[in-house]
């Protein structure tokens, strides 16, 4: 008979995969707690979360939501972390987080209901993050605008010069009309 708290651990469980974009399978075995601490810590800033699950409770919950190709990875001690919105952060989050003395051994996750394997998480790593892509399609809309202000602006300064030279041209017509109609000093 299955506990009260397996039942909410599975709920939790299917919640957490019915939401997330990529979840990683990793092996955690030795790390401390405050090494596992930094790494929630890094990963919750990431916009994801990083859980301790029973291998069997987590294949019920992957079962019952669809995401049954997950199971492969569940051998030995395994944690899960999830990420919901920005993927690239969060592979880049686990990636700092393995660069420092202690590691965790990534086996592989899940982008939906597809097996990933470890490697290809090193590809996601490289694409860029929301903040980035969102930097560079306003760049890309910044740049026609730049350019149509550049082309508004310049009949209006072909304008405010041709003004100033005809206003110029007139001024030395006159003047040398002026100077043709003054009597001359010398007669």
């Amino acid at each position: 008979m299955p506990t009260q708290r397996k039942i909410e651990t599975v709920a939790d469980l299917k919640q957490r995969l019915e939401r997330m974009q990529v979840a990683v399978v990793a092996d955690y075995r030795g790390l401390s707690v405050a090494d596992m601490t930094d790494l929630r810590k890094k990963l919750r800033e990431s916009g994801a979360e990083f859980v301790v699950a029973k291998n069997t409770l987590t294949r019920i919950a992957a079962r019952e939501t669809g995401h049954e190709a997950i199971e492969p990875l569940l051998e030995g001690p395994t944690a899960l972390a999830f990420a919901y919105d920005d993927v690239p952060k969060f592979v880049r989050a686990i990636n700092e987080f393995n660069r420092g003395p202690k590691k965790i051994t990534v086996r592989g996750g899940l982008l939906g209901t597809t097996l990933l394997k470890e490697n290809v998480l090193d590809v996601v790593a490289t694409l860029p993050t929301k903040d980035e892509v969102r930097a560079q399609v306003l760049g890309g809309l910044a740049a026609p605008v730049t350019g149509l202000a550049g082309i508004i602006a310049a009949p209006v300064n072909d304008i405010v010069n041709l003004l100033d030279a005809t206003s110029k041209s007139i001024l030395y017509a006159l003047q040398a009309r002026v100077d043709q109609l003054q009597p001359s000093s010398t007669s």
